[in-house]
């Protein structure tokens, strides 16, 4: 951005490829201590984003258990297969009661 503002605004006749601004980086290296630190901080963010997804995962199988168990105790499946009707005539009305 600074090398397009300096281009802009040279006098007219210039050279603008012979201007320029450069600048150079050389970051200090980390002591022991920080490079520790760095590690615990990065341990600690993987292991609560573990929990969280193992949390957040172990309430999708039990939503659809919910409903298994209602059923065992209901028997409302076993009593209209008792009474003949077809299991796709079951499960297209659930599925039509459930929309």
């Amino acid at each position: 951005m600074s090398n397009g503002i300096l281009r802009a605004n040279l006098p007219p006749g210039a050279e603008p490829g012979s201007y320029g601004i450069s600048s150079f980086n050389h970051p200090l290296n980390l002591t022991k201590e920080q490079l520790s630190q760095v590690a615990l901080v990065t341990t600690s963010v993987d292991v609560l984003v573990s929990i969280c997804v193992i949390f957040a995962m172990s309430f999708v199988p039990a939503s659809f258990v919910v409903f298994l168990i209602q059923e065992r105790v209901s028997k409302a499946k076993h009593m209209q297969f008792i009474s003949g009707v077809h299991p796709l005539l079951y499960w297209v009305a659930n599925f039509m009661w459930d929309m």
